[in-house]
């Protein structure tokens, strides 16, 4: 678990100042237990980039205050929390990020002319049946601009006690506490995320981000080629 460092970590959390306990402390949550300022590092500078599942919104307008030269857009299929999300960014100062919020239910990929110079998932994938999985990512990869990176950042299936912590804490949020929303239950691992991927087209390469954190993240990077 770790605290956010950076001044663009520090203003994403702060934005939550003003909402209901619940919401702030579900982001606060979210933020220590996840590598963000590590993923933050994977995504290009400056361009259009869309999170996919993006939740509250908090990687998205990270990402979208760490650099004023990215445009960021932020898509989920929960309606509630998009809700929120747009509310938390309403508290930025103008010309401070470039960052909007958009309700899917459909979970279509959104498209847009030239394409995206990145896509990013955060822990959504595994709540995608297998067998949709890869159809998402292939629409993915097919929005993307050439030279586009696809990110997914996932916890991996080793270490195995890492691995068992983030499974029963995902399990209690979905189907106990039914706080996330998602179809299925299913884990895959970085390898799994690769093959996808590399299936596509894309050169890849994996990263573990777990350092310091109690579950086994992990980055699998895609990037098209430019031609």
């Amino acid at each position: 678990m770790k605290p956010p460092q950076s001044d663009a970590a520090k203003r994403t959390l702060g934005l939550w100042k003003q909402s209901a306990r619940s919401a702030r402390l579900h982001t606060a949550i979210r933020w220590w237990t996840a590598p963000f300022e590590a993923l933050e590092t994977e995504v290009p500078r400056s361009g259009k980039i869309l999170e996919v599942g993006c939740g509250h919104g908090m990687l998205a307008t990270f990402l979208a205050l760490s650099s004023v030269d990215r445009t960021v857009v932020g898509v989920d299929i929960d309606a509630q929390k998009i809700e929120l999300a747009q509310e938390s960014v309403r508290h930025l100062r103008q010309g401070e990020a470039t960052i909007s919020f958009e309700y899917r239910p459909s979970g279509e990929i959104l498209t847009i002319e030239g394409g995206w110079d990145a896509i990013v998932f955060a822990d959504v994938l595994y709540l995608v049946a297998p067998e949709d999985r890869s159809r998402l990512l292939s629409d993915c990869i097919a929005a993307l601009a050439p030279g586009g990176r696809l990110i997914v950042k996932e916890v991996n299936t080793e270490p195995r006690i890492k691995a068992l912590v983030a499974q029963f804490q995902e399990f209690l949020a979905t189907k106990v506490l039914r706080i996330t929303d998602g179809d299925a239950l299913d884990f895959p691992s970085a390898a799994d995320i690769e093959t996808l991927i590399s299936s596509g087209g894309l050169t890849t390469r994996v990263g573990r981000i777990d350092k310091g954190y109690f579950h086994p993240h992990c980055v699998v990077v895609g990037t098209k080629a430019s031609t």
